[in-house]
């Protein structure tokens, strides 16, 4: 996350176009908002739009605007984003999305800086910055020809990556400080089994699912001193990825990580294989039965319920 501020802050000089990619949820607008405020356009609009979320017809309006009467219901003329964006920002989440036709009016409009309202004849210079965002793989869109070349070039002169939360899971106690600090809160402690479910759990949702965690967290606990494992969510304790791990997994985890996944499992297994007797676990392990304990207590590994009568 340093190496990705310090990005930012040398491209935010510049107005130079930026693709930022990453996975939904990794955090690709707060990119786009940062360098907006690091550069020199700070004082002027911050536009953003979701290409996905508009039909083609509908994104095209709000992208260029539309002039009186160029179709049933215009009845008044529309400045469009890139427009109402003149002198500051437009965010374009989800490039990926946008049908051809729209691509190559897009196209346009980065090369000359000029917009043609839809049912207009004048022309409209724009003096703006262009930041996209994609968690598709523009390059395969490109490919398949779903995706034209020539607009990929213009979009991506500079490239961010916003790396997942399970690549930096590092990161994610400093997130969690900063979301009760925003919200006037002291942040509680994290017990140490709740620390251990929160880094090993696979987090598909990224930062806005951690988000998501701690809203449910002070939902439920409000003046929560202590996050106990039991105050998370089910998906979070009963991940998979809180069980074995495939072998390519554990080759990409870091050190700390991947040893505590695996001395977790053994001590599940040797367990297991002798039907929870601890003396006999410990003795197969080469551990105390004190050292074992100990380990059992900090992965808070219990047995399994007794069978119903």
């Amino acid at each position: 996350m340093a190496e990705l501020r310090e990005v930012i802050r040398r491209v935010a000089v510049s107005d130079v176009t930026v693709l930022v990619t990453g996975e939904s949820g990794s955090g690709k607008e707060l990119v786009a908002r940062n360098l907006h405020a690091l550069s020199e356009r700070c004082g002027r609009p911050f536009v953003a739009v979701n290409c996905a979320a508009l039909s083609p017809g509908v994104l095209e309006s709000e992208l260029f605007g539309h002039g009186r009467g160029s179709f049933t219901g215009a009845v008044q003329s529309h400045a469009g984003l890139f427009e109402q964006a003149d002198g500051g920002t437009l965010f374009l989440d989800e490039i990926s999305e946008i049908a051809p036709f729209v691509q190559a009016k897009l196209l346009r409009v980065l090369q000359d800086r000029q917009v043609r309202r839809m049912g207009a004849e004048t022309v409209r210079r724009v003096d703006l910055r262009v930041v996209a965002a994609t968690n598709a793989n523009l390059e395969k869109r490109v490919a398949d020809a779903s995706f034209r070349m020539d607009l990929f070039y213009r979009l991506s002169v500079v490239e961010i990556h916003v790396a997942s939360l399970r690549e930096r899971i590092e990161d994610m106690f400093d997130f969690i400080d900063h979301f009760f600090v925003t919200r006037g809160l002291a942040t509680p402690r994290l017990a140490e089994r709740t620390r251990e479910l929160l880094m090993r759990y696979r987090w598909p949702g990224n930062i806005r699912e951690l988000q998501n965690e701690l809203e449910r967290v002070l939902a439920f606990y409000p003046k929560v001193s202590e996050v106990q494992p039991s105050m998370l969510s089910g998906r979070v304790t009963r991940d998979p990825g809180n069980g074995p791990i495939d072998i390519d997994v554990l080759y990409q985890t870091k050190l700390p990580r991947a040893v505590s996944y695996l001395e977790e499992n053994l001590l599940r297994k040797s367990l297991e294989q002798n039907n929870w007797n601890k003396s006999r676990a410990a003795r197969q392990l080469g551990l105390s039965r004190q050292g074992l304990l100990k380990k059992i207590k900090r992965y808070g590994i219990d047995p399994p319920p007794p069978p119903d009568e």
